[in-house]
């Protein structure tokens, strides 16, 4: 296994309304789930809990501090996928 991780490449992140509910961006560019599904959310509050997650984010991106984009994850590439 190698030692790459993912790190902080954004300097602002936003929420903007999309077809179907809200997306966050980061410098513009639109957050995905790991299976490259646009993550779309349903409520602004949501997408604002979200964008707060990533907001947060200093230097290695750890999914374990992130528990609402991980379950808007798992909403998007299981639960609906199923």
């Amino acid at each position: 296994m190698t030692g790459w991780k993912a790190k902080r490449f954004w300097k602002t992140v936003t929420v903007a309304p999309e077809e179907g509910g809200f997306a966050v961006r980061l410098d513009a560019r639109p957050v995905k789930t790991p299976a490259k599904r646009p993550l779309i959310l349903p409520t602004r509050a949501m997408a604002e809990a979200v964008a707060t997650e990533w907001a947060a984010v200093e230097g290695v991106i750890d999914p374990r501090r992130m528990p609402v984009t991980r379950a808007a994850n798992a909403a998007i590439d299981k639960v609906a996928h199923q």
